[in-house]
């Protein structure tokens, strides 16, 4: 028999012990805490990004990188930041090549290792007699390298090897973990800036340790894409990853089976059309619809101006007469406070409206905080009222908050969930590509023009929040409810037949076979 796949068709599907709590599932519960080392990657992703924001307002981090006094020029930190970007565009096309020829682990495990490396490098920057500039730097781009490996891959991981029923919330999560790395970023540098000397950026920056050497035990044992597995002909691993994870070791699982039958049937689809070939990606009508998606939604993730708030708050406070220390690094460690609540509120909206319309809520309250953000920061400078100070300090928050209200679930999964199997290495790759040239871009930039035009930079940034948000109702397509291979009816306009051949399937005893309404209950 064939099942037609269509939305949330898979929750009609009985799964062996689904009755069971994910964390009563030895399947369930083995995979989630693996999938916690994919969380750590980008934890530390978050963490070192809201470092570089802190160490700006530290006057023993300023002297010791001779960014300190009349000498020192915007561009220098600038192009400080700059860097991180720009190793991870230069290495992109390396991380796709390798997550697709030895598999989606090996990125994470050179992600740790970059990390190890630049974080020492950059610890000891400006001992002795070297030169802090120049060894920071260098720090900075080897960890960009990792940091692009793991932010390229992750979000594929994290479409490929949840049960259908977490895979959206996993993807969602994906951005907790950025900001809550953001968040312990943002209170050690609180805490440390208390301390006059060197110490004050060393301590926060060697904490990246830890986490790496997790990651790099942990990636040894998690499992390896079982997508990855089935386009490499290892069809029998892919099946063995399923059953044991997703059906909690039931060989004749019913939604098991649909599981494969889909991957199969999409894999061949994919290569009677050749869709894995660059020449076929940029002529096909469909795939060029999916690499437009991608490319907007790295567009508003990247050019919305979040990028000043996250690296350059303290021009932004400075522009209001906030200039003591501990308040700048305290201000921004109640803004990522605010900021892990917000992005926690978006992964459980996601499960309850639609993608599109979270986007518009979110980037409404982007916009007319951006809006506010200009207007209060002008009145200050004209007037110099505490009050407009105030202001200016309380659309921040709103500006982050409702962007990272739709972050996590859309801008890092949504990408992901987009790109067909045989081109998502080479659609992410694409996705860094341009999110590192348009970081570059405002990393450069944007100090410059901080100092410049000051708050009149805020205009160009409206500017693309507009156009991009008009753009979402064009170009966007809606995939709620659906499963990852399902998702390519919606550009190629082929229904998807998922068959499965007339077994008896493994339900477990009688207790366990569960409607489609307690399955749903349960996730």
């Amino acid at each position: 028999m064939h099942m037609n796949a269509g939305n949330e068709a898979f929750r009609s599907i009985p799964n062996k012990d689904s009755h069971l709590p994910w964390y009563k599932n030895a399947g369930l519960l083995q995979l989630n805490l693996f999938l916690l080392c994919i969380f750590t990657g980008q934890f530390l992703n978050g963490y070192d990004g809201a470092l570089i924001s802190s160490f700006q307002a530290m006057n023993s981090w300023l002297t010791t990188l001779g960014l300190k006094g009349n000498s020192a020029k915007a561009t220098d930190i600038g192009l400080l930041n700059a860097a991180v970007y720009l190793a991870g565009m230069c290495i992109a096309p390396f991380a796709a090549w390798v997550s697709d020829r030895f598999g989606r682990k090996w990125c994470i495990r050179y992600s740790s290792i970059a990390n190890l490396i630049g974080t020492a490098i950059g610890a000891a920057a400006g001992t002795g007699s070297s030169n802090g500039y120049a060894m920071f730097m260098m720090s900075r781009i080897i960890i960009g390298s990792g940091l692009a490996f793991c932010v390229m891959i992750s979000p594929i991981m994290l479409q490929e090897l949840p049960h259908p029923k977490h895979r959206v919330l996993m993807a969602g999560l994906f951005d907790v973990a950025y900001i809550s790395g953001s968040f312990v970023a943002a209170w050690v540098t609180f805490g440390c800036s208390y301390i006059s000397s060197d110490w004050a950026w060393r301590i926060p920056y060697l904490i990246h340790l830890p986490f790496a050497v997790i990651m790099i035990i942990v990636i040894s044992l998690v499992p390896e894409s079982p997508r990855w597995l089935f386009k490499q002909g290892r069809e029998d691993e892919g099946k063995a990853f399923m059953v044991k994870y997703h059906a909690n070791g039931g060989e004749n699982d019913e939604l098991v089976a649909f599981e494969v039958s889909e991957i199969q049937e999409a894999l061949r689809s994919e290569r009677e059309a050749k869709q894995d070939t660059w020449r076929m990606i940029l002529t096909s009508r469909s795939s060029l619809h999916r690499l437009a998606c991608v490319v907007l939604i790295v567009t508003m993730q990247n050019l919305s101006g979040t990028a000043i708030i996250a690296y350059y708050y303290t021009s932004i406070l400075k522009l209001v007469g906030i200039t003591k220390t501990s308040t700048q690094t305290g201000i921004n460690a109640g803004l990522t406070s605010f900021t892990v609540l917000m992005a926690l509120s978006g992964v459980w909206l996601t499960k309850r409206i639609r993608r599109k319309t979270q986007i518009y809520v979110s980037w409404a309250g982007v916009l007319l905080s951006n809006l506010g953000l200009i207007i209060s920061t002008s009145l200050y400078t004209q007037t110099g009222h505490k009050s407009a100070g105030l202001a200016a300090v309380f659309f921040v928050w709103t500006y982050n908050g409702s962007f990272f209200l739709a972050c996590g679930p859309i801008f890092f999964a949504y990408p992901a969930e987009v790109l067909h199997l045989s081109m998502r290495s080479k659609g992410m790759m694409i996705w860094t590509i341009c999110g590192k040239m348009m970081s570059v871009f405002s990393s450069y930039v944007n100090p410059v023009a901080m100092v410049d035009i000051a708050w009149k930079w805020y205009f160009f940034y409206t500017a693309i929040i507009v156009v991009t948000g008009i753009l979402v109702h064009f170009v966007l397509v809606e995939t709620k409810g659906r499963t990852l291979e399902e998702i390519g009816e919606l550009f190629d306009g082929k229904i998807l037949q998922a068959h499965l051949d007339p077994l008896h399937y493994d339900l477990g005893s009688d207790d366990e076979k569960m409607s489609e309404k307690s399955l749903d209950k349960n996730v």
